[in-house]
């Protein structure tokens, strides 16, 4: 549940959330150009189907009489890359135009287990039947350089489909009628070689972090006020017995100058009372992250600053309060926060869970079931 509170001009939070606000990255990322070469290439041939051209320095495009295969390394991309547009192009230098239809049309091949100097007419892989964009060069037997390119936009979806695979993606060209030869990937001159430029963007990464460190304070008149909770399996929150949970998050999975997106925290409760008032479960940020899990009491807990980033409520009956809920908050005054932890040198972000009227008890990360731990759900651009 989103929190509807307004932090107060001159609070501690209001500057922190101005500060991490104007030091956060732009989530506006410019798009990224990259041109690939192949990693294999070679030509094959009905008329000695046995045989391999994987060492030449040129292959052939030549109605039924060759086929060209291409295999690119996808690997350099991101993983959350998110393809744009896709180009890929061949530089002939001869060729020659029989008639009928010349264009030399580039066909998706699914399986990339095929071998550079192992390819042939007789072992070549099946491309799939529908084409993804073709080229048209024209030549009467004169040598010239011309260039091949396909940026037909069937390309897109192909290559995005091999990134999140195995990040290789292979082609076969084919022409019907005419005759083109072109300068292969062992061709001296590497700016002749063939390429696949790729433009992409990078797509939103969610990562869930569980706390490194999580526990519950108490006070009473019983001795509790130094006690420690940090290897419960129960995390427990109630006014009465003025008893708060404490979450320490390490960001350090999330890449140093991410731009911090949205933010998601959450704990799953099992009981609970409902006696009056205000119910809420309000978070806070605690500056200090040098608390210890096994060592935090009431007497020495780190202070909350500021106004609540959030708040959840969760209702229990009298009768037969035994039930998971789950608490979330998704509130955007913790995104600044978070981002500033991200931005900082211990890259930690400490939170305090409490409530001014209601008791509930959560799982705590000690909880053998690992679904049912604080969470922290973070949505950022690397």
């Amino acid at each position: 549940m989103m929190s509807r509170f307004r932090l107060p001009s001159s609070s501690p939070v209001t500057t922190l959330l101005a500060v991490a606000a104007l030091a956060a990255p732009s989530l506006a990322l410019a798009s990224t150009t990259v041109t690939l070469t192949p990693v294999a290439d070679s030509y094959v041939a009905p008329g000695v189907p046995d045989s391999n051209f994987g060492n030449h320095g040129t292959f052939v495009v030549n109605q039924g009489y060759a086929e060209a295969y291409l295999r690119f390394d996808l690997s350099s991309l991101p993983a959350n890359a998110v393809i744009t547009a896709a180009s890929l192009s061949a530089l002939a230098y001869d060729g020659y135009a029989y008639g009928g239809d010349g264009n030399v049309y580039t066909s998706f091949v699914a399986d990339d287990s095929w071998q550079e100097m192992g390819i042939t007419w007789n072992n070549r892989p099946t491309p799939a039947t529908s084409t993804v964009g073709e080229w048209f060069l024209w030549y009467d037997y004169t040598v010239v350089d011309k260039l091949g390119v396909n940026s037909h936009a069937a390309l897109i979806p192909v290559v995005q489909g091999e990134l999140a695979g195995d990040k290789q993606v292979s082609f076969r060209l084919h022409s019907p009628g005419y005759k083109t030869r072109y300068r292969s990937r062992e061709y001296s001159n590497a700016a002749q070689r063939p390429a696949l430029t790729l433009t992409y963007e990078l797509a939103p990464v969610t990562t869930v972090l569980e706390p490194e460190a999580d526990a519950h304070v108490h006070r009473s008149y019983w001795g509790e006020s130094d006690w420690n909770y940090g290897s419960s399996q129960e995390l427990v929150i109630y006014n009465d017995a003025e008893q708060k949970i404490f979450l320490r998050f390490n960001l350090a999975s999330i890449p140093a100058g991410s731009a911090i997106q949205s933010v998601k925290l959450s704990a799953t409760s099992f009981w609970g009372r409902s006696p009056y008032g205000d119910g809420n479960v309000y978070t806070y940020l605690v500056p200090d992250n040098s608390w210890g899990e096994y060592s935090i009491t009431y007497n020495n807990q780190p202070a909350a600053t500021g106004s609540p980033l959030g708040w959840w409520w969760l209702w229990y009956p009298t009768i037969n309060p035994y039930f998971d809920q789950v608490g979330v908050t998704e509130d955007p005054n913790i995104i600044p926060v978070l981002q500033a932890a991200s931005d900082a040198t211990d890259r930690r972000i400490s939170f305090r869970l409490s409530s001014p009227n209601y008791l509930t008890s959560y799982y705590s990360r000690e909880s053998p079931d690992a679904s049912k731990h604080p969470k922290l759900e973070v949505t950022y651009l690397p």
